[in-house]
This record gives structure tokens, sequence and C-alpha cells, in this order.
């Protein structure tokens, strides 16, 4: 061991000040021969459970031993921490002795970020003293307060500062000596020797070590760059004086401090006094007050727990054997609970739980591997029954693998807020905190970062980042470089070789991006507010961890109205309010919080269930009927219809092009399917959907590898999809317990190999004693191990499938309801509220416009004649109009009648809300049509209708003024219009333009619309679809909304232009050779095809155009047959097909006719298709229009 350590050192968690990783700094200490090393992380501990992981794991692989002391450098203010009069602070280190000093620095830590923060954390002296115990205090280097007095030549401000923190900390009180070659070092130190031994203060040389080494100091200025927004050109810039702020060697700093040897050897007397080490925290709940009549908490959730079976099963005992299955899992379930200390665990969740729905808002049936517990199904903590799904406790709470449960919520956004006021009031605020969010820096974030300190040209860094693939997703940029091995010695990831070749650029300076980046990479960049994760504490969380504070939330909840409209600007106040103001965070972040001990849970707020509150409400308020998910029937064929046909727009999980295309083909006609696909369809088990399908309809044989198997894996047809499968499989084959299977899982998930090994022993031998084949069981233990690697959680895959299952029944028996509920969560995402009204359309709900006399702020389900189901687009679908949308709804419910002209409504409204930009969009986006006024009228108007609004708004106040006072009371009788300017109407087009700019989508109609069946029949791409294979030639059918010739380096002409369809918009690209032949076609406004390569760049559809076909030619070149429809179980199905044959005699022609005939056989819905060899017919309009008329609009389409 030698003679000194380094007691003041920083990791990359003091933020853009340092690039060290915990790690390496422990590696370089001992290759240097130093056996510990002190953490002085400025204002703050992030993390630090992982830095004493990661000095363990270094010890044990070094097989040397290694100790980690831990500490801060403290910010002081001047005067006190409250006064924020100025920005100056004083560094301070203070280093950790014992379990007294950590408790006591997170108090410190906590006060400095909660009450003093002023652009960075600051303490005061009152708090360093008051907190002083278990610390060990050192002056800091040259911008401490005790060199600044001496600096300044402040003597007797230097003395008073050694007597106070003398007097506090006593022999634990040592002077900082730093040399590190900066102009004031020598002056400095002489002073500092002198005073320490005129007050027999100890001395301790340290170094201010803020990288590794000193070829590093480049590296840091890069870094301090970054934090300052400044680039290495820049004058006066932040950095260090020197390049000797590096982790010098033991020699190094005894040739720095060859006279004064005591100052070295003072650093292991510090390392001998400081023997705090940081352990694992068993478990410390929140105290959960249980009422009166109890013996614990275990006793209460048992008796909330046979309440909740009472109540959904009934009596338990007149239910037979069912009873005595559910008593026995109920019973084993408690005991595990309650041996294991986490009763308090699920009365405080179901009490969260119960506090949401008592005020009006929807829970998640479940989330994760808690819904495989039926104590917390009959807690209401979940919503499914784990009995009915086959799901195991083992898997969400193993009693042979002691650990923190995870239970994490979902809520509205709003109820999400609701909830955690109601946490903080039931625990007190100084016991509730959110969980911190550290961000790194990712791959093209460093490059961004670094370029821009570099100064080289935001065009080239972009190309460069544009060379990083977007997956696999968080992969390091180090892999894109330099590859990544699988264990086989293959590469799992190719290096990128244009990343590769910019490491040896001709320009220096994109080298040096390329090597500065790679080293930056992964270090912390700042902090935010995790997006769900939130800790109750007994007592208060800084007993526990050091607080910090944020202004940034990690993800931002979408703006959503879910009660009446007249609430909505109020909730919208609500969810924005926390982002302005700082909140309280852990410094450990949600992979290192329970290492202390502390309860987290995630409070999710998931948009979907607001739709669902909506939707209920809906439904409640137009039929009075008032519906419970919970007993909604599970077999229900409407709902399955839902997905059999694809119409996924809103249901939760199911709505990307690739599930729905799924969904169609698997024609789902049980839960279990639903189910199923929510596992399957992620990366891995994806690759099985189509067996997964084929099994189902019989076209391919359903095989288990062991007849002891069958009963597991006959719901997924042979094919083990879950880890619960995985689990159950292990206990059946080789004697597993379920808590031993889930530990086996475990072990295959995380690949552990000599666990492996062990466990494929125990895994023969308990197979070879139920008289299984040694070949077989090995065989089943590989697919097991495979199938473990991406098998998917049930429980959460069944609590998912039952969250869409109740979207898609909701859809299906109350489609208006439920569609209007979505597209007011949507508001102001126009891409969406297109797609949705698109769908809204072929399931026959008509969309009615905004209406000035007739719209809500959000919009409403409408009834129209013969049953017609329609929703009124709202006001808050229109930009610009905000605010005034309720001021438009307030104003006709005072004045009880409809608005009757432009200059009546400003005569009735705020106008300093309803401004004149908000009239504008208004009627832009054909509010006031009604008015039998031209739009273009209306809006050249606007000006004087705002004029003699103000005046009658006058007139009407004075006449108030006069009828209370001597004046003479002016008649009430409205003053005249005045005369309208007439001007030209604007043009179809530029009248849907205008409504385009404004709502986002076409609602007077739409340019296409004459052309919809050919672009459902022969566009292969959707401009909806944001997840096509790219560099594929695909059949645009849309818009020319934008074209704009351009010349290129030759001189020929090209065009950039822009094409829409009803889903979606892309910009396309003509090179001259194309655009010289078909300059014709490429007109504004022309409604076209294109045929062209397809690719996604920067989250954007592009285009490479490579032929264009006039939309008046796509019929007679692309169709094949026309495609007829006819449900054999139909009562009028014969009436249809006569209807059909007379119509195809009508219209005889030269383009064949299939017939899709469905039935049901066995319980199953199938499909038959007749090729009609001699029947065809002439798809004009007129023609398919007569089809739709006779079978429906879904059930005739073109097919090419």
């Amino acid at each position: 061991m030698s003679d000194f350590i380094h007691l003041h050192t920083h990791t990359h968690y003091s933020m853009l000040t340092s690039p060290i990783l915990p790690a390496e700094l422990f590696n370089k200490c001992l290759d240097l021969g130093m056996s510990a090393v002190a953490v002085t992380d400025h204002a703050a501990l992030f993390n630090m459970p992982e830095l004493f992981s990661e000095a363990k794991k270094v010890s044990q692989q070094r097989d040397k031993p290694f100790k980690l002391i831990i500490g801060a450098e403290l910010f002081i203010a001047p005067t006190s921490r409250q006064n924020k009069s100025t920005t100056e602070v004083h560094h301070l280190n203070v280093l950790v002795k014992d379990d007294k000093g950590y408790r006591n620095l997170c108090k410190i830590l906590s006060l400095a970020a909660r009450e003093g923060f002023y652009y960075r954390p600051r303490a005061d002296k009152e708090t360093l003293f008051k907190y002083a115990d278990g610390l060990i205090c050192t002056t800091s280097c040259s911008k401490g307060e005790l060199a600044k007095l001496v600096l300044a030549n402040n003597e007797a401000g230097a003395e008073q500062f050694i007597k106070e923190h003398k007097d506090v900390f006593g022999d634990d009180f040592y002077i900082e000596l730093e040399r590190h070659n900066a102009p004031e070092d020598s002056i400095l130190n002489e002073s500092l020797i002198r005073l320490a031994r005129k007050f027999d203060v100890k001395l301790v040389a340290t170094n201010d070590v803020h990288y590794l080494e000193k070829k590093d100091a480049e590296l840091q200025e890069v870094m301090l760059a970054m934090k300052s927004k400044s680039t290495l050109s820049t004058p006066k810039r932040m950095r260090l004086p020197t390049q000797e702020f590096y982790l010098k060697s033991p020699a190094e700093m005894a040739l720095l401090f060859d006279n004064t040897y005591r100052e070295l050897s003072n650093t292991l007397e510090i390392n001998e006094k400081c023997t705090f080490i940081f352990h694992d925290t068993a478990p410390q709940l929140p105290y959960f007050k249980i009422p009166d009549g109890f013996k614990d908490d275990s006793d209460y959730l048992r008796y909330l727990t046979y309440q909740g079976a009472l109540r959904k099963y009934g009596n338990l005992d007149a239910l037979g054997e069912r009873g005595e299955q559910i008593r026995n899992r109920i019973e084993y379930e408690l005991n595990t609970i309650a041996k294991m200390g986490f009763s308090s665990y699920f009365l405080i969740v179901s009490d969260l739980i119960a506090a949401s729905r008592k005020q009006g808002y929807s829970v998640g049936p479940g989330r994760g591997s808690v819904a495989g517990s039926i104590v917390a199904y009959l807690t209401d903590i979940t919503r499914v029954d784990p009995l009915q799904y086959d799901l195991l406790f083992e898997r969400f709470l193993n009693p042979e693998r002691i650990s923190m449960p995870d239970i994490d919520i979902d809520f509205t956004p709003v109820g999400k807020q609701r909830v955690l006021d109601y946490t903080i009031e039931r625990y007190g605020e100084s016991s509730v905190a959110k969980v911190i969010a550290i961000s790194t820096l990712g791959a093209r974030a460093v490059i961004k970062d670094v370029g821009r300190v570099l100064e080289i040209p935001l065009d080239e860094v972009t190309r460069i980042t544009k060379l990083v693939p977007n997956k696999p997703i968080g992969a390091a940029l180090r892999d894109f470089v330099y590859g990544k091995r699988d264990k086989h010695g293959g590469f799992e990831i190719e290096p990128v070789k244009e990343l590769q070749d910019l490491l040896k650029h001709s320009d220096a300076r994109i080298r040096k991006l390329m090597e500065y980046s790679l080293a930056l990479e992964g270090r912390a960049r700042n902090v935010s507010v995790h997006a769900a994760g939130v800790v109750i504490t007994n007592g208060n969380v800084d007993d526990y961890v050091p607080l910090y504070v944020s202004d940034k939330v990690e993800a931002e909840e979408r703006r959503y109205a879910d009660e009446e409209p007249d609430d909505f600007t109020e909730r919208t106040v609500l969810l924005n309010k926390s982002k302005d103001e700082k909140q309280v965070v852990t410094q450990f972040d949600k992979d290192w919080i329970e290492k202390a001990g502390l309860l987290k849970i995630d409070y999710l707020g998931l948009e979907t269930l607001a739709v669902i509150d909506e939707t209920l409400r809906l439904i409640e308020k137009r039929y009075k009927v008032v519906l419970d998910l919970e007993k909604l029937p599970i077999d229900d064929a409407k709902t399955f219809k839902i997905f059999q046909d694809g119409k996924m727009a809103g249901i939760f999980q199911f709505e990307s092009p690739g599930m729905q295309s799924y969904m169609m083909q698997l024609r789902p006609t049980c839960i279990d399917d639903i189910i199923a696909m929510n596992a399957l369809y992620r990366p891995g088990p994806m690759d099985l959907i189509p067996r997964y399908i084929a099994r189902k309809h019989g076209l391919e044989a359903v095989e288990y590898p062991h007849p002891l198997l069958e009963p597991i894996l006959k719901s997924t047809y042979g094919i083990p999809v879950y880890q619960e499968q995985v689990m159950q499989m292990a206990q059946v084959m080789a004697g597993y317990t379920l808590g031993g299977a889930d530990i086996l899982r475990r072990a295959m998930g995380k690949k552990e190999k000599e666990k492996m090994a062990q466990e494929r022993q125990r895994f023969v031998k308990g197979a070879a004693e139920r008289g299984i084949p040694e070949a077989k069981a090995h065989e089943v233990f590989d697919m097991m191990e495979k199938f473990a690697g991406y098998g998917f959680n049930k429980s959460h895959a069944a609590a998912y499938g039952l969250l869409a299952y109740w979207t898609a029944y909701l859809k299906a028996h109350y489609t208006a309801e439920f569609m209007c509920a979505i597209l007011n969560s949507e508001a102001g995402d126009a891409e969406r509220m297109r797609h949705l009204t698109d769908e809204m359309k072929s399931m026959g709900i008509k969309i009615l416009p905004p209406s000035i006399n007739k719209s809500d702020a959000l919009s409403t389900v409408e009834d129209l004649p013969k049953g017609i189901k329609a929703v009124r687009i709202g006001f808050s679908a229109i930009k610009h109009v905000g605010s005034a949308a309720k001021e438009i709804v307030a104003a006709r419910k005072r004045r009880k009648k409809p608005f009757k002209h432009l200059f009546d409504l400003c005569s009735s409204v705020d106008l300093r809300v309803v401004n004149k930009k908000a009239l504008e969009s208004l009627i832009e986006a054909g509010t006031m049509d009604e008015f039998g006024i031209d739009r273009a009228s209306l809006l050249a108007n606007v000006e004087r209708a705002l004029e003699f609004g103000q005046k009658q708004n006058r007139r009407v106040t004075l006449g108030q003024e006069g009828f209370f006072s001597d004046e003479t009371f002016l008649p009430s009788e409205e003053l005249a219009y005045p005369e309208l300017l007439k001007v030209e109407p604007w043009s179809l087009s530029e009248t849907l333009q205008r409504e385009l700019a404004l709502v986002g989508f076409y609602l007077s109609s739409h340019p296409l619309d004459a052309y919809r069946r050919d672009w459902q029949a022969f566009a292969t791409l959707k401009l909806g679809n944001k997840s096509f294979e790219p560099h594929r030639l695909y059949r645009v059918i849309g818009l020319l909304t934008d074209v704009k010739p351009h010349l290129d380096k030759k001189g020929n002409t090209m065009l950039f232009g822009t094409i829409e369809d009803f889903e979606g918009k892309a910009d396309f690209t003509v090179f001259a050779s194309v655009y010289e032949r078909f300059e014709k076609e490429l007109q504004k406004d022309a409604i076209v095809m294109l045929i062209a390569e397809a690719d996604r760049k920067d989250h954007q559809t592009k285009l490479l155009v490579q032929e264009v076909i006039p939309i008046r030619k796509v019929r007679d070149k692309f169709i094949q047959r026309v495609v007829l429809r006819l449900d054999l179980h139909d009562s009028d199905a014969l009436s249809k097909a006569k209807a059909v044959r007379d119509i195809c005699n009508m219209h005889r022609g030269t383009v064949p006719i299939d017939f899709e005939l469905s039935y049901v056989e066995h319980g199953r819905s199938e499909l038959l298709r007749l090729f009609a060899r001699k029947a065809t017919i002439d798809p004009d309009d007129e023609t398919l229009e007569k089809l739709e008329h006779a079978l429906g609009v879904d059930a005739v389409r073109l097919s090419s």
C-alpha cells in the first residue's frame, strides 16, 4: 500500500465537469498502487450505490482490496442559503466517516437543493455545522472560502474561518494543499501552512482530479465547453487553469510535496477514519395505518382479500372444488406475502388505487407480473383473475428469492397527478419524492455536442450523425465503430465502415470529433424528473437518500380533458402546472433507489384510460347506462370482429400497421389470441407469428415436445410464448418448484453460463426421476433456454390484452362515443386526427364540421336521422382558437339562442378573448358557413365586425350604468348591421387548403374523395404508415400540394415536391431524367400515382420518384379483379346475392369477379373464396356504388 491516496476526485456525476467513469477511476488507482480513493462530486451523491457496487466489482476482478470513501464538494453560500442576491459560492469538501455522517450529508445536500438552489445547490454554514457529526471537513481548492480570504490578504477572516470550523469539526478538520502549477499556488500554500501551524490544524495533500491522465486535459475542456455552451475558441470560457488536474501517482505527489511528507500520509489517516460502506438495505416500507380491530397489517390484508373474494367469486364454501382451489391460492399468497414482510406494501398500493377510483379516474387492469397475484386481484390492485388466465404468483413474488415486489400503476394522466397529491397528503410532503432521471450522452447527441464545441459546420455534423444506425436501440457509438462480438465470436453488431473511416479522416477536426465523441459517450449530461417513479418512506426521504431538485420532466404527459368540456381549461393547467416548478427528486435513479431500501412505485399516465373514462361518461350521459368493464363478456363476437377487420385505430397496443395485418390474418376468436399476440408482436418472438396463425387455422400441425407439456402449451398451439410456460415446463418435466423455476428462468434470460450448467444437470436429473430420457431432457432444456431469452411475461400480456379487449368492446358497441373520445385525446395532432376521421367514416360515423352554434370546445357525438351517428368537430381542433372556444360556448349559454351573423357573434362575446386571430381561424375552418355568407367575405369583414361588437358592448355597458344612475337609459334595440364588403369567393382548392392549414385535415370534402377506392386498392404505401420496409419501390396515390422545379448541377430541371393522401404526406424528389418524361403530370393540385423508392429520414417519409401515372389511368392499369364479400349467416344473404347478379348482368365488362363467403363452422369464423370463371364486370364508379349499396361499403373492393 502506498503512503498516499486521493481524497478529492470527480467522476462524470459532477455533470459535464469530469469525463471519469467510476470503474475507470478505481482501476487506475489500483494500477498506481493506491488501494482507496475518495470521490467528491459537486454537491451531490448521484447514484452512490453504483459507485460502491463498481468498487466491489473492481476489487473482485483484480483480486485486490479496494476501498471507496464517499463525500461531496459542497457549494457554500456566502451568507445564508436562502439569500439569492448573488451567485457566488465557496467550495468545501466533506467526507463521510460512518453511518451518522452519511445521514448528515444526506441532510446537507437535501437542504442545499431544496432551500438553497440558485443556479446550483448551495448549503451554508448553519446547515454544515448543524449536521457535522460523522463528517470530515477539508478546505477544498482555490475556490474555497479559506483560499479566497488568504489570496485577498484577509488574515482576520482566514483565522476566523479556521476557528469556526475547528470548533465544530475538531480533529476532523483539515486544510487542503494543492499544487496544480497555478500562479497563486506558492503564495497560497505558504499562507495555508503558516495558518495550520498557528492553529494546530493538520494539513492534507490533494489533487483536484477532473480527468485520469494528463493527455485527457483537452477532452475535459471539450466537456466544460459543452457545459457552458461555448466553443474551444471562445475567449474567457470556463476552463481549468492548468493541465495538472489528473490522477497523479503517489510518486508524482511525493515529488510535488517533497518537504511535506506528513501532508501525504495524512491521507491515510483520513482513510482509517472513514469506515462507511453502503450495503443493500432491506425494504423500509412506510407506515400504513390500519383500522381498529385488526392485529397487524397481515390481518387487515387477509380481511380485505376475503371481502374481495366474496364480492368477486361469491361464497367460496358454496363453490365446492373451485372454492377450495381459490381458497388455497389465497392462503398460499397471503402466507408468502406476510412471511416476506410485504403485507403493508399491498395495503399501500391498494389504497392509492382506491383513491384514484374514488376521485373518478380509471386505473389500468394491471401492469407487469403483479397480475399473477390473486391477492392483488381481490384487493383491486389488478382487474385480472390469475386463475382464469393461468397466471403464476411466483413470477411476481418468489418465496425462494427475496426481493422487493414491483407494482407499477397505470392512471389517467390527470388521475396520476391527483393520486400524487393524495400520496403527499396521506404520508406527508417530506416522506414523498419523485425519482431522478440522469441523462447520459448518447451516440448521436455526443457527436452533435462535440461538433458544436469544435465548430464543425452543422451540415457536416448532421451527415455524420445520420451514419449512426437507429437500431439496435441503446447500442453505443463504440459498437457501431468497432463492432460488437457475440459469444460465438461473430458480430452481434456489425461495424459501420463509414464511421470507422472518420477516425482516419484527412481533416484533423473530424478525427477529433470521433475520438472525443467515443471518449465522452455515456457520461452524465443532466438530470430530470423520472416520468413515473415515486418513493414513499417511513419518515423523511432524506433520512435514507439525499434529495435534489429539477424542473425538467423526462417525458411529458399529453393534454387530455376527461370530464365535461367546461373543465377543459382547468385540466390543461393542472397537467402543465408541475412543469414550471422545481420538483424534489432522489439523487439515486430507478436502478439504484431500491438498494437503499426505499419503496418505489411507478405512477404512469396512460392516455388510453382517459379515453375509456371519457367514453364511459358519454355512454352514461347519452344512454343512462353505467358499464362495469370488469363484467364485460370476454367472448363477444362483435368485439373480435374489430380485430378481424383490422379496425385498429384506438385499440390499445394494436394500432401499428404490422399488428393490424397480423390480426386480420389471425382472425382472433378468443381472448387468448389477443393476449398471445400482445406477447408475440415484439423483437425476437415476432418471427413465430406466422406459425402461430398457421396452427390456429389448422394449416400446420400442432406438436408438443413431450406429452407432459401439452396442457401448458395447448393455448398457444404448441409454441412457447410466455415466461410462465418456461417455468411450468421446468415444474412438470423436472420437479422444480415454481420459485425454483423462476430462478432458472432468470438465469436463462441473463445467459449465466455457470449457473446454466448447474441447472441443466439438475433438470436432466429431475427429468430422469420422471422417466424422461436424457436426450429428450436436453432437447427440452435447449428449447426452454432459447425461448426464455425472449419469452414474454404472461401476466403483463394478459392485463394489457384485457385492456385492448375493453377498448375494442367499446369501439364495437359504442363506436361514435369511443371514437369521439379518442379524437378529443388527439386534438392538436393533425395527422392522427386525419387517420381517425378516415376510419370513422369507414365505420359509418359521419364527421360533421365545426359549427359556431353547435360545436363545443371538444368534439361531441350527435344523433342524425335514420339512426346515423355523427361526431361534430370541436373548436379545440382549430389552431389559434384556444381559450376563445370556452368563451363562445359560454356566450351561447348566456344568450340562449344561436348566433345569426358575424356581427351578432362579435356583439355577444368578450372580444379580449375572442380576438381577431381566433375569429379569422374560425371563419377559415368553416364554423360560420351557416350564416350563409361565403368565407372570403366573412374574413374581409372581421375588422368591421370587431368594431361593431365593441360599439355594441359599449352601448350595453352605458345602458347598464344608466339603469343604476340618474342618466337617461338607452333603448335596448340592437344596432343595425353594417353592409358587408363583397369580395370574390375562394375556389374549392383554396377553401380546402385553408381548412387543412388550420385543422390538419379536410372538413368540407377531400380532393381525393372521388378516388378513395383506387387509393385503397392500388396504393401499396399509405402515407400514414411509418413502419414500411425502406429502399423498395411503392405505389403512392395522392394530391401534389407543392411542386418546386430546381436546376441541378448540370443545369437540368429536377423537382422537389410534397404529396398528400388521406393519412399523411411525404416529400418527394424527381431527378431531371424522370422530370423530363413526366413534366406534364407533375403540376400543383394534380392527383397522381407516384412509383417511387421510399425511405424514412428524420422521422419523415421521403420518396424518390421513378414514374408518374395520372389518376384517370390508374384503375385500368392495375385492376385485376373485383372482390365481393357475402356473409352466409346474414338473413338477407339471398336477396343480396340476387341484387349482385342483377348488377353484374347490367354492367358486364372485362374484369373478373371473386366472391368471398364468410361463415362459422365449429365455432370458428371461416372464409371461402370462389373464383367465378365467367362473371365479369365494368368497374366504373356507377357500378361500384350500386354494389356497395347492395352489399355494404366494406364488402366491395378492387384487387390488383
